[in-house]
This record gives C-alpha cells, sequence and structure tokens, in this order.
C-alpha cells in the first residue's frame, strides 16, 4: 500500500506498544490531518506517540489540510465525531477513498458508511504477520487489550482463527 491517513488512536497504541515502525513498514507513508497533530504531538506531552511522530515527520509521516472546514464542522456535528476523526475522513476522501486507520467506532462506522476502508489497531498487526514482521498477534492483541482498548471476545477470537493462532 502506498499511503494511508491515520486518526490518533493507531499512533497512540503502535507508540506505546514499541511497534510505531510497522506503520511505515506495512503503509508506507502516513497522512494525518492537523487535528490528529494537534492531539498527538501538541497535546501529546509525554506519550510515547509525541515522539515517533515529530521523528517520522517529514519522512514518513506527513499532515494534510481537510479539503473544507465547513463540511468538517457538519460532519463532525451529524455523526457526532471528534475533530480528528471528521479530519481523516475528509482528507482520505479527497485523495480518493485512501484507507484510513481508525479505532473509535462512531468515526469506523461513518468512515464505512461512506465506502471507505477502515483499518483498526488489531488488523495493522494482523497485516504484520501475514508480511512476516511479528510472530504472534496474540501477543499484541493481549497487550492492546491491557492497555485499555476495546476489542469483543469474538472479534478477538475471529482475527486469531483467520490467523492460525487459535
Amino acid at each position: 500500500m502506498s499511503a494511508v491517513v491515520s486518526d490518533s488512536s493507531p499512533l497512540n497504541y503502535l507508540a506505546l506498544l514499541r511497534d510505531f515502525d510497522l506503520l511505515r513498514q506495512i503503509y508506507g507513508t502516513i497522512i494525518i490531518p492537523p487535528a490528529v497533530y494537534r492531539e498527538v504531538v501538541e497535546s501529546g506531552a509525554d506519550y510515547p506517540v509525541r515522539r515517533a511522530v515529530q521523528t517520522a515527520l517529514g519522512d514518513w509521516i506527513s499532515v494534510a489540510q481537510p479539503p473544507d472546514p465547513a463540511r468538517v464542522a457538519a460532519l463532525c456535528s451529524s455523526f457526532h465525531l471528534d475533530l480528528g476523526e471528521s479530519e481523516a475522513i475528509l482528507v482520505a476522501e479527497a485523495l480518493g477513498n485512501t484507507p484510513v486507520l481508525m479505532d473509535e467506532r462512531r468515526g469506523v462506522r461513518c468512515a464505512r458508511s461512506r465506502g471507505m476502508v477502515v483499518i483498526r489497531t488489531p488488523l495493522i498487526y494482523a497485516d504484520a504477520k501475514i508480511l512476516g514482521l511479528i510472530d504472534s498477534v496474540q501477543e499484541k492483541l493481549d497487550e492492546l487489550r491491557s492497555h485499555g482498548f476495546r476489542l469483543s471476545n469474538h472479534h478477538y477470537e475471529r482475527i486469531l482463527k483467520d490467523l492460525g493462532e487459535l
């Protein structure tokens, strides 16, 4: 894949689990909207994601403006999304329906309703396993859950079964 647009959650989790470079290895280029940049860098304080994004910025992470502030506001209000999710969806659409990395249920539902490909954090790890970049998805999913990532038992088992780990 040549590029994806990302919301903050996948960036946060991959930095927290010390797997941030998997994003570059799997997707090549990560594009983030300004609201995501502000959330993870300017408001990122001592979180690992701040340094990870700052280090990759200008190399394999870039910031792209959403096409129209009025459309961002309308999307936020009609779907009850945060600013980062709305901007990420509109940036991805403006780039020709580029896949979007996103975890929050409302954002995922909104993006999919618009015909977009959404990749949640557990599927980033599934892609990493398929590409031979990690050995165990179960270990990563367990670690995600231990850090508060909400993943139903049904989806957890389905991912592991699909990858031959269950």
